[in-house]
């Protein structure tokens, strides 16, 4: 795929609340971008979502259909400003936990420490920015008193 073929935006076609689209980091993440985007070129991919409430502001599914291994790249693993390795991440973000058990898809509204388990961080790859991080934030809000539905991603442009 070159450079002028790639797609720019992802939408998140949520059950309940609505559409929200995200930018693709093919700068910051390309193999993350690229095996997501090869996914989703066959169709659209839907699931029913869980809120990670131990982890912080994130809404997640696992299992979303990607082919071969995806190198860790743009991760939340950082050192933050004090120099301790944090693996904190403001939200506001598409991310995707490459563990192949796993290959979790998540829409990260808020700050989050994501964690497999309790007390357990783990590097999630950061591949998109939310466009609206604004309306993010009531999606994850909502979906954090309601239940947080289904949902449909796919390419836009």
């Amino acid at each position: 795929m070159t450079a002028g073929d790639r797609p720019k935006k992802l939408a998140l076609d949520f059950e309940k609340w609505g559409r929200v689209t995200a930018t693709l980091m093919w700068d910051k993440a390309p193999e993350t971008c690229a095996a997501i985007v090869e996914a989703l070129q066959k169709e659209p991919v839907s699931a029913d979502l869980l809120h990670a409430q131990f982890a912080g502001s994130e809404l997640y599914f696992e299992d979303f259909p990607t082919e071969g291994d995806i190198p860790f790249e743009n991760t939340t693993l950082r050192m933050d400003d004090n120099l301790f390795v944090t693996n904190k991440h403001p939200g506001g973000v598409l991310a995707y936990y490459v563990n192949p058990k796993v290959l979790s898809f998540c829409f990260v509204y808020g700050e989050i420490i994501p964690r497999r388990y309790v007390d357990v961080e783990i590097a999630l790859n950061v591949f998109a920015e939310i466009d609206d991080k604004e309306r993010a934030i009531e999606i994850g809000k909502q979906s954090r008193w309601e239940g947080p539905g289904a949902v449909t991603v796919s390419i836009v442009e």
